[in-house]
């Protein structure tokens, strides 16, 4: 089945790119971006969780940053309008920047059955006259009615640590909505929880708590969303022998008042005038079979094992 591309304007996102592939269906941000700001299989509805930004009123949607060397934060304002251009498996987007931006990003949606549903090619070209090192930095927000997880490090050293966990300032280990067991990293909003009965639904929760974010060395290479038997999977490469930001991490999970997430990082790469770097993501639409709980790594195990 062929790829199909259209113009579209929506009343919340403004200019956008509809891309249809068999029954997968993505929305990218035109006038902004880009942005991923729904992806959804079938009639199941869209997983990405969209708000409005209160500094540039935009809405979230997954998008791509950059981390300079030496700096604490991913930035790079992603708040300029896109070009796209169509190929023959996917389409590319590409800000429209002026100088003297030294910079551009780029993000393409490459559909691959071979690996996954579709790619995710996140690029960052230097235009300037020096060497710049940096890494990419992704993130895909979700609806807190399921939960985030990322594996732990599936490699084992003898008397060496092979698993590193990072939590992020005024976190704290002992968070209600932090599942750590000895296979995954799980977390959820703990406006979900288990009633009387046993079953998990919304109970309303303590909205007021502060945003929790956790990081490890995914050596898996995979993390994941799930809600109500519906997952969107991200598969990617951890190389064990680079340089990460945030000691170390290439994953992180975050759960705040609004919305959880995942995020993902490149390794430092040093990149010269005129050459670009990537960061490649698959994405994978799976159905679980079986109701899986934010703390049931049997259960969870047992379903990315079928992916």
């Amino acid at each position: 089945m062929s790829l199909n591309v259209k113009d579209t304007n929506t009343e919340k996102f403004g200019h956008c790119a509809l891309l249809t592939y068999e029954d997968i269906e993505i929305v990218v941000t035109l006038d902004y971006g880009p942005r991923i700001v729904s992806a959804k299989r079938g009639n199941n509805h869209n997983l990405i969780y969209n708000r409005e930004d209160l500094q540039f009123q935009r809405n979230h949607g997954h998008k791509m940053r950059i981390t300079i060397e030496k700096s604490t934060n991913a930035v790079y304002c992603d708040d300029f309008p896109v070009r796209y251009s169509p190929m023959s498996d996917g389409v590319s987007f590409i800000q429209t920047l002026n100088e003297p931006v030294q910079l551009e990003l780029s993000m393409d949606v490459v559909f691959d059955t071979d690996i996954g549903d579709f790619m995710v090619v996140h690029s960052v070209y230097n235009k300037s006259k020096e060497d710049v090192k940096l890494s990419i930095y992704t993130e895909t927000p979700f609806c807190i009615e399921g939960f985030v997880f990322i594996p732990q490090s599936n490699i084992r050293e003898t008397d060496r640590p092979s698993r590193v966990v990072s939590l992020w300032d005024n976190c704290r280990w002992d968070d209600s909505r932090l599942f750590i067991g000895d296979q995954y990293i799980t977390v959820h909003s703990d406006a979900f929880g288990k009633d009387d009965a046993g079953d998990f639904r919304l109970i309303g929760g303590d909205f007021g708590k502060s945003r929790l974010k956790i990081g490890t060395n995914n050596t898996a290479g995979f993390c994941g969303y799930i809600e109500n038997g519906y997952s969107l999977i991200k598969r990617y490469v951890h190389n064990r022998n680079a340089l990460y930001p945030f000691t170390s991490c290439s994953a992180f999970a975050t759960v705040n008042e609004d919305y959880l997430s995942i995020q993902n990082t490149s390794p430092f790469y040093m990149i010269g005038p005129g050459e670009s770097a990537r960061h490649i993501e698959s994405w994978i639409f799976a159905y679980c079979k079986n109701e899986i709980h934010f703390d049931n790594e049997p259960g969870l195990d047992e379903f990315i094992n079928t992916i």
